[in-house]
């Protein structure tokens, strides 16, 4: 008997981004096939940029079948799952067809209803956010005033990170980590408020599932039409892009803190249980991925925008950031960090001194509220710079374990897909792919230092 070669069982993790959405598709063993990245299909109404959700979905097909074509020797793909921005979303009609276009988290058009959504703020000790008009809760209202037709013909609202997975199964659901980015929805009880959907006149909201649960099995599109995937591909629930990415991480090391840093610098942690009233003004609080016990935890911190308003210019931080150790001392008080500096370099020191102690003070508000502490973690185009890993190292205080340039949200949802597929999924991260980055030993007595003065003001 000739015994034919075992075709591959392989799973697809999407990450819809801000900017770029991408594509990843991954073994049952773990191993990354193949990866791509294209900018975010935006059209333009009359405010600004959106997005039309069922344009997102033939560009992924596009991009999925490309990469299946390349590596699954014609084996259906295992499973699809997506992560992606956590507030823009659409109202669908009974057959899951848009009636209208999602509105960016970043499009602040909706800032009017956010300061009206400001006589709600008492819940934001139940929501873990604050109001504002990047959150669905104020675009939701946006889109009642301004395009009630979009509601009236709605049976009810999809996250775009979602619509993917409910446009290919016919099934609508809500990601477990992207419910608490509407701002509406009470994290303890795992519910949704009333009073705050009643006053964003939001539409009908789908039930909301923990990432890695079985959405369906594919049922239509391109997908299925060129073979790429299969009656019997399932399409799970993925979630929050961090989040997401931090899971691919976790299961690396399932008490890992993950700096993430990007555009924005993003800290995220999860406990293993909950704590009523685990708030903390530099915190937002959210479900764990796979919407089991306990809570998240995510602090934004601006370090591309605190960098952008340093005098000199992008040229001049890139060229300090190539530093292998990064010039200059730390400075002997904190006092000293807001003094006119002369060198350009000093300037742009001061500037990633005081956001990494500001993200010292973030890890640190996370453990005092039940985040284990676990090893750090960065990822992210600022973490390419060992010289600013080596400097936040020395004012956290311990090591860094920097991640290889990987799509750590699309491996996560690849994750929860695989683990729909077969209850269990393999790890994407190995050793191989980390740098263990430590402290200058003569740097950290100074910054505990003043991390200590930083902390009692």
């Amino acid at each position: 008997m000739i015994r034919l070669p075992k075709r591959p069982h392989i799973d697809c993790g999407i990450d819809i981004g801000s900017t770029n959405v991408k594509v990843v598709l991954v073994s049952a063993g773990g191993q990354l096939l193949h990866a791509r990245s294209v900018p975010t299909p935006r059209v333009d109404d009359d405010f600004g940029p959106v997005t039309d959700a069922l344009a997102l979905v033939a560009l992924l097909e596009d991009m999925i079948i490309e990469g299946w074509s390349g590596v699954a020797q014609g084996q259906p793909l295992r499973s699809i799952a997506a992560s992606g921005v956590g507030e823009d979303g659409v109202a669908v009609g009974s057959d899951l067809t848009p009636t209208g276009c999602a509105l960016p988290w970043f499009d602040n058009r909706a800032t009017e209803e956010a300061e009206f959504l400001g006589q709600y703020s008492a819940y934001s000790s139940r929501t873990g956010i604050a109001f504002g008009p990047d959150r669905t809760a104020a675009k939701w209202l946006w889109t009642h005033r301004h395009r009630p037709r979009e509601f009236r013909r709605a049976e009810t609202w999809i996250a775009l990170t979602d619509f993917p997975a409910a446009y290919w199964t016919g099934r609508a659901f809500m990601s477990a980590s992207l419910a608490p980015r509407t701002a509406c929805f009470d994290v303890y009880s795992r519910q949704w408020i009333d009073e705050l959907i009643e006053a964003t006149h939001a539409p009908a909201l789908p039930d909301v599932l923990g990432g890695g649960t079985v959405v369906g099995k594919l049922a239509k599109g391109h997908l299925l039409t060129s073979g790429a995937a299969s009656d019997q591909t399932i399409v799970a629930v993925g979630g929050h892009d961090h989040p997401i990415g931090a899971t691919a991480i976790r299961v690396f090391d399932p008490t890992a803190i993950v700096d993430s840093l990007g555009t924005a610098n993003l800290i995220y942690g999860e406990s293993h249980r909950v704590r009523e009233g685990a708030a903390s003004p530099s915190l937002a609080l959210s479900l764990p991925p796979d919407g089991g016990e306990g809570l998240a935890f995510l602090s934004v911190l601006e370090l591309g925008a605190a960098l952008d308003a340093v005098e000199g210019g992008s040229r001049e931080i890139r060229s300090y950031l190539s530093n292998e150790t990064l010039p200059g001392q730390p400075p002997q008080c904190i006092a000293e960090m807001s003094e006119p500096q002369t060198s350009p370099d000093m300037r742009i020191r001061r500037v990633l001194e005081r956001e990494s102690l500001h993200a010292r003070a973030t890890i640190e508000a996370m453990t005092s509220l039940g985040v284990p502490s676990g090893a750090i973690y960065a990822t992210g185009g600022w973490s390419r710079s060992r010289g600013l890993m080596e400097l936040r190292a020395s004012i956290f205080g311990q090591p860094i374990y920097v991640i290889d340039d990987m799509e750590t949200s699309a491996l996560g949802a690849a994750h929860f897909g695989a683990r729909a597929a077969t209850g269990s999924s393999a790890c994407s991260i190995s050793t191989d792919d980390i740098k263990c980055v430590n402290p200058i030993s003569d740097w950290v007595p100074h910054y505990d230092a003043l991390f200590a003065e930083h902390g009692s003001r």
